[in-house]
């Protein structure tokens, strides 16, 4: 999976458009074989990837948290149990 974070450069809407245009017109991999990933409560991502982006809602998978824990998820980053953290996107 294609991942990114980034430390106030730049923001969720800027890095799926350059995401996706890396895979889809760079690379041209076919954008109907790709879906996205975005944390349970990530509603921006979410609604970036359908509405500017086009992905169809049965390509956008929500994933939440595992191991019993808040925040344990593969789509919620964190360096460790304080400092820089938050929800993430993959395509």
């Amino acid at each position: 999976m294609l991942g990114n974070w980034s430390f106030g450069d730049y923001f969720t809407k800027d890095a799926i458009a350059w995401a996706w245009e890396l895979l889809t017109q760079v690379w041209k991999l076919p954008a109907e074989r790709l879906l996205v990933t975005v944390y349970q409560t990530d509603d921006e991502a979410y609604a970036l990837w359908r509405d500017m982006v086009g992905i169809p809602e049965e390509r956008i998978v929500r994933i939440g948290d595992n191991k019993g824990a808040p925040f344990a998820s593969d789509n919620f980053w964190q360096m460790a149990d304080t400092g820089p953290c938050g929800p993430c996107t993959e395509i």
